[in-house]
């Protein structure tokens, strides 16, 4: 199944944390043809980028595609925050120029009743983000059983590569693209014209239901990255690269 031919661009965007050189490694793992059409977008809050919702994230990439000159098809793929602003951004515009959707370890959404749940809990990360130091809240996120995949060692090194972040610009951004903040798409994936290829790690429980749940969709197609935990980006580029090698026609 081809989605990516020698016409179509491919737009990363990463995570919360995260930065546009997280998927270098991917991307250098893929066709030398295929690399010169990658993009990497800095997500709004990042990168001396002031914050946005939703809707003005949707703004935010349109510009960043019309800067880089990406007139012509594309296939977005994006990581957890960027994953849930990549599905709001394809449901939002209907763009017929996207031809495909990869999405790693992100919502397609919540139940009201799960919203009520999850509101508390974001208000409780962002005021961590805040006003913590930036070596306790890394240290608490990344001990998130999501991440129960990592080991220790690993933590430290990317706790020290997202350190030197602006944390109050941060904690604005996690709370504008809350989970409780997006409108629930996952129970009409079927409405897109395109396949949305789901990432996950075996060990990242959450996601692995999700894949589990949204998995009747005829255009939804799960895989699983086993040893993987929630950044399967991160620590297997080269698993990561086979599956978009396998979406690709070069």
């Amino acid at each position: 199944m081809q989605i990516i031919t020698d016409d179509v661009s491919l737009i990363f965007l990463h995570g919360f944390l995260g930065n546009l050189h997280d998927f270098d490694r991917v991307i250098r793992a893929l066709p030398p043809e295929l690399q010169s059409r990658c993009y990497s977008l800095p997500l709004p809050g990042h990168q001396n980028n002031e914050p946005a919702d939703y809707h003005d994230s949707v703004e935010y990439i349109r510009e960043k595609l019309k800067e880089k000159n990406i007139d012509g098809n594309y296939v977005l793929y994006g990581y957890a925050t960027g994953g849930r602003i990549a599905v709001f951004y394809s449901f939002l515009t209907r763009d017929p120029r996207i031809k495909g959707l990869f999405v790693e370890s992100a919502s397609f959404g919540i139940t009201d009743q799960e919203r009520k749940i999850r509101e508390g809990r974001d208000l409780m990360w962002a005021s961590q983000f805040a006003f913590k130091p930036p070596e306790t809240i890394l240290r608490n996120w990344y001990n998130q059983p999501r991440f129960n995949g990592m080991t220790e060692q690993q933590k430290e090194f990317i706790i020290k590569k997202r350190r030197s972040q602006d944390f109050k610009k941060l904690a604005v951004q996690f709370d504008l693209t809350s989970v409780a903040r997006m409108e629930n798409f996952r129970d009409r994936l079927g409405e897109l014209p395109f396949n949305v290829i789901y990432i996950y790690g075996q060990l990242d429980e959450k996601f692995r239901e999700a894949a589990e749940r949204e998995s009747h969709f005829s255009n939804f197609i799960p895989h699983q990255i086993p040893e993987a935990s929630h950044n399967v980006h991160y620590f297997f580029p080269d698993r990561v690269a086979q599956i978009i090698r396998s979406y690709a026609c070069c």
